[in-house]
């Protein structure tokens, strides 16, 4: 993420609704305007706006589902005087609020402010044509006079609904304040969010979440997902990998085994060749000399042979 110089935006001016603080609000009069969807009513552009809440939600939830004192949700209803009373109940499209043990809340309808005691920390809009009116007008005033800690308007179109594509405004005490945004050199918009420890960076027509502590963007529960089945599968093949290397060196050692018996059984047979030849030679030494002696007895018969012949006395053996 490239940074830039960062620079204090101008109030964000939408068919002449001021962004800016405006006044100390008071609680919003009367609830929501006439026309503006009830509890179950349906939004008529809720399904351009749905994948992208989706996709929101679903990143935070993989970032903070693990604690029990953050509670997260959207498109239900925040009822800010009685659960009872339904114009003063208000549908953030994503809120996220920290503070006590909210296991016990998660499985509600919607969050009572007077039983929990305290606002949501950070509340998002997600512009559609149908509601982004209500987003910088009532809605505004009901989180500031709830006292919502952050406010942060998301426009998909490019600004084409709120002016911008991603604004948001920081409580100060009793008063919302403008905060700035920076834009990279290829037109990711993006902010640091203090109530989540986590940076917004708009990108086209979706928003990621950058983690600085963990150095890298939060994962949809489908990325997660995937990436669990990616290290799942290198996982297997690592431990294939390893057991063909642990079975070529079992291998190798029963062939290096191999080698040195046959090594040994050529160093055997080449002493047995020895010996045998040692043998043969001594058998051949035996022979020539038997045969040397056979020689001189029969030379010494033929001499004593001679001498009967020639009529003379024999001597010797």
């Amino acid at each position: 993420m490239t940074t830039v110089t960062q620079i204090a935006l101008p109030p964000v001016r939408v068919a002449g609704i001021d962004l800016s603080v405006r006044r100390d609000l008071q609680e919003p009069d009367g609830g929501p305007p006439d026309g503006y969807p009830y509890k179950d009513e349906p939004v008529p552009d809720a399904a351009k706006r749905e994948p992208l809440v989706s996709h929101t939600l679903s990143m935070l939830h993989t970032h903070f589902d693990r604690r029990s004192d953050v509670m997260l949700s959207g498109d239900v209803f925040i009822y800010y005087r009685d659960e009872n009373d339904l114009r003063r109940a208000i549908a953030p499209d994503v809120f996220v609020a920290f503070g006590p043990d909210f296991a016990q809340y998660r499985d509600r309808y919607g969050l009572s402010l007077c039983e929990v005691g305290r606002p949501p920390d950070f509340v998002m809009e997600i512009a559609s044509p149908s509601t982004y009116r209500a987003d910088l007008g009532y809605k505004r005033d009901a989180y500031h006079w709830m006292g919502a800690g952050e406010y942060w308007l998301l426009d998909p179109d490019d600004g084409a609904h709120y002016g911008q594509k991603l604004a948001w405004e920081q409580r100060f005490g009793r008063a919302y304040r403008s905060m700035p945004v920076e834009t990279d050199a290829d037109g990711t918009v993006w902010a640091y969010s203090p109530a989540l420890g986590l940076y917004l960076c708009a990108v086209g027509d979706t928003l990621r979440f950058y983690d600085p502590s963990a150095g890298e963007y939060l994962r949809t529960l489908e990325e997660s997902e995937a990436a669990l089945v990616a290290e799942q599968v290198a996982r297997g093949m690592a431990e294939t990998a390893l057991a063909q290397e642990q079975a070529a060196r079992a291998s190798a050692e029963t062939a290096r085994a191999s080698a040195e018996t046959a090594r040994a059984s050529a160093e055997t047979a080449r002493a047995n060749a020895e010996t045998a030849r040692a043998s043969a030679e001594t058998a051949l030494a035996q022979e020539q000399a038997a045969r040397a002696d056979a020689e001189a007895q029969i030379q010494q018969m033929r001499a004593k042979l001679r001498r009967l012949r020639e009529g003379g006395t024999p001597s010797g053996p």
